[in-house]
Formats: C-alpha cells, sequence, structure tokens
C-alpha cells in the first residue's frame, strides 16, 4: 500500500508541472466484518474485500493534457491493496473535438475508455459520485466492459440554438472484450466499486465443472480485456436531453466474440450482446432521481453456456448544504438457457443501499454507507447448503482529492 501511494503522489507532483489538469483521489474505508470470503480470493461472496478493517479502496490519479486547440489526451491510474493487480492504468485515450462553424459537432475518441453508459459514475476516473458501490449493473461494466478501439459521434447542443432539446449520436468499434460475460454467467452481480486494470485477471469461486480436467477445465479466474478471436465488435448510441434538467441515455452493445474459441489459458470467447436504458432527471437543483435498465444474453461455446441478464436500479440524491444523502434500489437476475445441468448459472437478487457523504473542505469528505444484499444463486450449493444468501455491509469512507 505503501508503494501505491508513493507511486501516485510522485505521478501527481511531477505532472502537475506539464498537463493541464490533473486530481489525485485517495479513498481509505474502514469496512464490518465479512462472513464469507470475497470472490477475489476465488471465495462466494459477492462483496469485494473478504477482512475487516481499514482498506485502501480507491487511489485514482486522472490527467488531461491539452495537445492543441482540437486534441486532447486523457488517463486514468489505479491503486489498490486488493485483488491480482495493485496498480495499473484503467483507461487511456485521445480525443478529437474540432472547431467546426456547423451546429452538428464531431468528435472522436480512441483508446481504452467506457462508453458515457452510465447516470451514477460521472466523478473522476469513473467513480460513483453519490455512492462508495457502483449498482450492480455499472459494478460488472466496470470488472468486464472496457473499449478498447475507436468511438465516433455527432452532437448538437440545444443551448446555442435556442431549443430546449440537444441530442447525440455514437457508433463504436472495438477489440479485447472477448471474455465478456464470463463472471456474470458463473459468480452472478456483484455490487463494489473496484474497477479492472489492463492486463488483470479477476478470480471466482473453482465450480467443480468447470475446473474440473475431465470436463470443461477452464481456470477459476478470468481476464476482461483478452483478444481472443481477432474480431470486432460494436456498440451504437443515442442521447437526448431536455434543456439542463433530463437525459436519456440508449446503447446497443454486442461484442461479436466468436463463442467457439479459445486460448492457450482455456478463456473462453463469450458473445455477449445487451441493450441499456439510462435516465437522469432533476427535480430540483438539489434533488435529483436516476436509474438504468439493462437486458442482454451471453453464449459460451456451442451452447455450453448460454445465458439471458437482466438488471436494474433506480436511485435518489438530495443536497442540503454540505450533506448529500442518496439511497439506491438494484434488481437483478441471470436466466439459466443451456442444458448443461452440472453447471447451474441461475441466480437473482436484489439490493438496497444508503450513503450520507459530508464535504468537510475542497479536498475533503467523508461518507457513511449501509447495503444489503440478497438472492439465490444455484451455483452456491457447491460450497454451501442453501442457494440463498444475504450480504450486509457497512463502510465508513474518507476521501481526499487534490
Amino acid at each position: 500500500m505503501k508503494s501505491i501511494k508513493a507511486l501516485l503522489l510522485g505521478i501527481v507532483l511531477i505532472s502537475k508541472g506539464v498537463l493541464a489538469d490533473t486530481t489525485l483521489l485517495v479513498r481509505s474505508s474502514v469496512v464490518t466484518p465479512r462472513e464469507n470470503t470475497g470472490f477475489q480470493q476465488n471465495g462466494v461472496s459477492h462483496q469485494r474485500f473478504s477482512g475487516n478493517g481499514i482498506q485502501l479502496s480507491q487511489a485514482v490519479l486522472t490527467s488531461d493534457i491539452q495537445l492543441s486547440n482540437s486534441w486532447q489526451l486523457s488517463g486514468v491510474v489505479n491503486g489498490y491493496e486488493d485483488g491480482e493487480q495493485h496498480l495499473g492504468i484503467s483507461q487511456l485515450f485521445v480525443k478529437y473535438r474540432p472547431l467546426v462553424a456547423h451546429s452538428i459537432k464531431p468528435e472522436v475518441k480512441i483508446g481504452a475508455f467506457y462508453p458515457a453508459i452510465s447516470a451514477e459514475n460521472t466523478d473522476i476516473g469513473w467513480l460513483a459520485r453519490d455512492f462508495i458501490s457502483n449498482s450492480a449493473i455499472n459494478s460488472w461494466i466496470g470488472e468486464e466492459l472496457r473499449i478498447g478501439g475507436v468511438e465516433a459521434s455527432l452532437r448538437r447542443n440545444g443551448r446555442q440554438h435556442r431549443s430546449d432539446w440537444s441530442w447525440k449520436l455514437i457508433g463504436s468499434v472495438f477489440k479485447g472484450n472477448d471474455s465478456t460475460g464470463t463472471l456474470l454467467s458463473w459468480r452472478g452481480f456483484a455490487l463494489h466499486d473496484r474497477q479492472s486494470l489492463y492486463n488483470e485477471r479477476i478470480n471466482f469461486a473453482p465450480i467443480p465443472w468447470v475446473v474440473d480436467e475431465s470436463e470443461l477445465a477452464a481456470p477459476p479466474w478470468t481476464e476482461p480485456f483478452r483478444e481472443i478471436d481477432s474480431r470486432l465488435g460494436f456498440y451504437l448510441a443515442a442521447h437526448l436531453a431536455y434543456q439542463r434538467k433530463s437525459e436519456l441515455r440508449y446503447y446497443y452493445y454486442d461484442n461479436r466474440a466468436d463463442n467457439t474459441q479459445l486460448d492457450i489459458d482455456r478463456i473462453y470467447a463469450w458473445h455477449t450482446k445487451f441493450h441499456s436504458f439510462t435516465l437522469r432527471h432533476f427535480i430540483s437543483p438539489a434533488l435529483s432521481v436516476y436509474g438504468q435498465a439493462l437486458i442482454g444474453d451471453t453464449l459460451m461455446g456451442d451452447y455450453v453456456v448460454y445465458n439471458d441478464f437482466y438488471s436494474a436500479y433506480i436511485a435518489a440524491s438530495y443536497q442540503r448544504a454540505q450533506s448529500r444523502f442518496s439511497a439506491r434500489i438494484d434488481w437483478y437476475q441471470v436466466i439459466d438457457r443451456d442444458e448443461i445441468s452440472e453447471d447451474p448459472n441461475d441466480s437473482r437478487g436484489e439490493a438496497f443501499t444508503l450513503n450520507y457523504t459530508k464535504t468537510l473542505s475542497t479536498h475533503l469528505n467523508v461518507s457513511a454507507e449501509w447495503q444489503i444484499n440478497r438472492g439465490r444463486q444455484a451455483n452456491l450449493l457447491f460450497f454451501q447448503d442453501t442457494q440463498d444468501y444475504s450480504e450486509r455491509l457497512l463502510q465508513f469512507a474518507v476521501t481526499f482529492r487534490y
């Protein structure tokens, strides 16, 4: 942990003299004791941390270099105390936004980045603004989905043309998301705030049929951003905003993976596609409500694993002076559609999260968050006496940003 803090501090001190905009965020959390081992240690818990006590939950460095009037280079470095990799890059891309006189403006992004699919992950480094933990949807996106490719868009700002309506149309092609769907199928949805780093492994519980040398013989881990089949995936999206009060976003994502392919580590390609709908509305400057729904399916092998997945959440946040109160309800489900009885993938659950955040200064805030996550997961019977799980989490966090 000391080496992570030292490296990030060194980078930010050097970069302050070079970069146009650099921000360092460090968050330390006190986590209540966990009853089960977390998935990162090949356990069955859907929570990030296995132990209790003080944890370095986030160390994030974001930098934006204005290369010219039209070009900008952006990067995000993340440091963690937990997981297989403790320091690495989560995003690195260039953005081209030319100055044009036309009312419709073009923009191009090239590199590794998130699609602008989330209404909750609007803080620096794709962190959630109102919560410590992400929703089930965006926990999964932070784990298994990153765009390594090109995104092009056209946008029209309504305010510049005396219109209440603004819009944006987006298209992207990418590589490196071939294993997306692994965690949803073999671990199920989880709720946490850890984003996967490039070249990192994510562990899950060793399901007997999955790891048995005489059966599937796959490892109990996945590497989310591997390229296995050399095929391009794509997504299409549309944003529609009314004044600065309401916004609707729709995304269709298809990684176009060849689900018959696997690599030398027996990591399989999963053909995963989904629709995402996101809505945000400001009832007043202090009160906002937002939500997201995800509907998709994933296929591996010759229908060896074939699952539908669904998830949705609704959240509200209220700001009063230096205090912010937020609440969120999550629902999620994975439906097993294949005929391999030795590998049951059915799971469903719901979660409720409450958060209170107090801003102490420009650089410092404190948060308290309580969450209950409960449901049923068929493959838990390999590790315990019941399919049911109920996970309670209480976190206290101190966040410093500079």
